[in-house]
């Protein structure tokens, strides 16, 4: 045991040696890596996503770089004595320092071995909190902590991750290892947990509740004195009195400072009720993530892991889409406030979307705000280069932020959702979703202009199909700059009533004509379903009353059939047959065909959907029909321009391709999409026949997608950088 200590102290005085002749940071390998890691996301052709795998590598990075801008000119405060404040207790860092220039406390700990490191987190929490019973008030960024160890096992790696990415602290890693001169220290980037594989947040885990505002007798629910607060009394939804009083907003402005202080992550959504009967002028949407759920999620969906009690209990015992009582604590840190203008009451438990489907009836969005790890996404997104000047221009132009509405609920969307052209692609079914989006904007805004009682009526429609309708206008914005066939310049929509339906029009026909394109005949007529039947399919997923008949029906099944008969008859060959995916399977047995008879259905003379009755088409045309169909014709191809080069964390892709590995997958691949997309998955049958990886910190299979193929090589690390060097061009 003596020994192990003797190796400590040889170790601290090497460090305070450093420390002192102002040497330290020249004995650290791997910070020029760190800064550049760091600086990554505001990279100006970088695109920042959000992935829950990679908040603990970020944060971890964060810290280390931000730790390392603190060691170069350090005073050494004290070495192995106590810092307690109070007689018979023992704290003592092994070495504890103060930036002058920075005004910031760095304590050092070195832990040498292995039967020592559990204690490391708990010392340093000790160590700070006694620094903050000295110095009250000190900030999390004013103490700061330098980890030296020889062995970074599992337990210590986990614990300091877990410390800078979920409790905010600002851990450095060092690794020592001995050198000729003394020793050698190296950063570390600790992760905080198992990847999961997840790509946005899955709708079991977001749970909501509703804040209702109910205006006491003597007020109004209008910023103004005008009585009423139903959508009758409106007249008109341009009235720029609809406006929430400053007390909501300072109200919102508690809550989000209440779920970052409780580590919560979520949103909220300010909306005005303007349904005919409702209960209240004012709403607040609380959203949460649910760990449990999260947590059921990965076991059911995400990388294979070790199974553990916990897991299971959390995928048996805990049933997904209640909000815990953390979600009302949150909310009721701004019931004081509004209690002196409004009556309060919690309502309408559901998931998140689940209730946003409910409220395009009644509910105008207003105003929005997130917290946490969602916070931190919002925050970051808006201020990124790349979003202001060119995923949405608007954001700089507007001077836009978070809690508009146009970029608040585009954020919830693609965290939920994720993007409408995955990978940057649109195959039938994308099409199909846009055309039923401008389709509604159209009912919307053509409803609308009618009369002020119509547009106070549609007037939550409306707002809805405006803000869906900025969603895939951003994402078709971004494939068309980076198609060359795609040369006239989309049009853009207008908020103006007057001139709403005409911009749209305008925009229908670019999506059909320039977008698509007559060389996609099935793209365009999926768009064309769409868009001509969008309140049909409205009715039939909100299970309306008999919407089968009329014709209306009838020529969305006529159109619906023509296009499924001209996909079956490229079947013989396609993707979906040789892969025999299984949406393809799923149309095959849905129209009733055998797909080993896949050859001859080009030459049929009759109607391959004779079995199929209008209704069960129109039913499962968005579920099954267009996926299979999506299995069978390609994605709109047009030639695309190489993508911006950016700087990627290439240790990320690694550990998740060494994730894949270790869970059994014998093909991990690294992904490079259209849209310049960067990730990590398992090739699929017949792209995996290839002979496997032997050593995935050697060699990996790189998987190049697009809309006309995909072609899958396998090479070292060092060629998997020279190709995306290669495929990307300089800014």
């Amino acid at each position: 045991m003596a020994r192990k200590f003797d190796l400590e102290s040889d170790v601290v005085r090497w460090l305070v040696t450093q420390i002192q002749g102002g040497l330290l940071l020249d004995e650290i390998d791997g910070r020029e890596s760190v800064s550049t890691l760091a600086a990554m996301a505001s990279q100006e052709n970088f695109l920042p996503a959000f992935g829950i795998d990679y908040f603990s590598r970020r944060a971890s990075a964060d810290a280390a770089a931000n730790v390392l801008e603190h060691l170069g000119s350090l005073e050494i405060i004290s070495v192995d004595t106590s810092i307690s404040l109070t007689t018979g207790e023992v704290l003592r860092p092994d070495i504890l320092c103060f930036n002058q220039e920075t005004r910031t406390l760095v304590v050092f700990e070195v832990k040498r071995a292995t039967d020592t490191e559990r204690q490391t987190v708990t010392e340093l929490a000790g160590y700070e909190q006694e620094l903050r019973n000295a110095a009250p008030f000190l900030g999390t960024f004013d103490v700061l902590f330098v980890v030296v160890a020889a062995n970074w096992s599992p337990l210590l790696t986990h614990a300091v991750g877990n410390m800078n990415a979920w409790s905010g602290k600002q851990y450095l890693a060092l690794k020592i290892a001995p050198a000729t001169s003394g020793f050698r220290l190296a950063v570390e980037i600790p992760e905080a947990w198992h990847l999961t594989g997840a790509l946005c947040l899955p709708g079991e885990a977001l749970p909501s509740i509703d804040l209702y505002l109910r205006p006491m007798e003597r007020e109004t629910c209008r910023s103004d004195e005008q009585e009423g607060c139903g959508a009758a009394d409106s007249k008109g939804v341009d009235d720029g009195s609809w406006y929430p009083p400053r007390i909501v907003l300072t109200a919102m402005e508690m809550i989000a400072r209440e779920g970052d202080r409780t580590g919560a992550h979520g949103f909220m959504m300010l909306w005005r009720d303007a349904g005919a009967y409702g209960s209240g002028c004012w709403c607040l949407t609380l959203t949460t993530v649910d760990p449990y759920a999260m947590s059921a999620w990965a076991t059911d969906n995400g990388l294979p892991r070790r199974s553990s009690e916990a897991t299971q209990y959390f995928s048996s015992k805990v049933d997904p889409g209640s909000a815990p009582r953390s979600l009302y604590g949150i909310a009721r840190a701004a019931l004081t406030l509004l209690r002196e203008r409004f009556e309060t009451g919690f309502e309408g438990d559901l998931l998140w979307a689940v209730k946003a489907h409910g409220l395009r009836q009644r509910a105008v969005p207003v105003r929005f705000d997130f917290w946490g790890s969602l916070g931190r996404y919002a925050r970051e997104f808006v201020a990124n280069p790349a979003v202001r000047q060119n995923y949405m221009p608007f954001i700089s132009a507007s001077q836009l932020d978070w809690t508009d509405p146009v970029v608040g609920m585009t954020l919830v969307s693609n965290l939920t959702a994720g993007s409408p052209f995955p990978n940057g692609l649109i195959g039938c079914e994308g099409a199909f979703a846009v055309g039923r989006a401008l389709s509604d904007l159209g009912i919307a805004a053509g409803s609308s202009s009618q009369s002020p009682q119509h547009a106070a009526v549609f007037e939550p429609m409306l707002e809805w199909s405006q803000l869906e309708a900025v969603r895939y206008g951003v994402e078709m914005l971004q494939i068309s700059n980076a198609s060359i066939e795609v040369s006239r310049p989309m049009p853009t929509l207008s908020n103006r009533s007057e001139q709403r339906l005409e911009r749209l029009q305008e925009l229908v026909d670019w999506v059909a004509l320039d977008l698509i394109g007559s060389d996609h005949p099935a793209h365009q007529a999926c768009f064309e379903i769409g868009f001509s039947s969008a309140l049909l399919f409205d009715w039939i997923e909100d299970a309306g009353a008999d919407p089968y008949t009329g014709p209306t029906a009838t020529e969305a099944a006529n159109s619906a059939r023509r296009v499924l008969e001209f996909a079956l008859k490229q079947a013989d060959g396609s993707q979906g047959q040789a892969f025999r995916s299984a949406p393809f399977l799923d149309l095959v047995e849905l129209v009733g065909l055998d797909d080993g008879e896949a050859k001859n259905w080009g030459e049929s003379v009759g109607a391959l959907t004779a079995k199929l009755d209008d209704q069960r088409l129109l039913e499962s045309f968005a579920s099954v029909v267009l996926p299979g169909i999506d299995s069978i014709i390609p994605r709109v191809l047009h030639t695309v321009r190489a993508p911006f080069h950016t700087q990627v964390d290439w240790d990320y892709p690694k550990s998740g391709v060494r994730a894949l590995f270790e869970s059994g997958v014998q093909h991990p691949a690294v992904l490079f999409a259209q849209d310049g997309t960067i990730g990590t998955g398992p090739m699929s049958w017949p792209l995996n026949i290839g002979s496997p990886v032997e050593d995935p910190s050697v060699e990996v299979y790189v998987l190049d997608m697009s809309a006309a193929s995909a072609i899958a090589i396998k090479m070292t690390w060092d060629k998997v950088e020279e190709f995306h060097a290669k495929r990307s061009i300089k800014s």
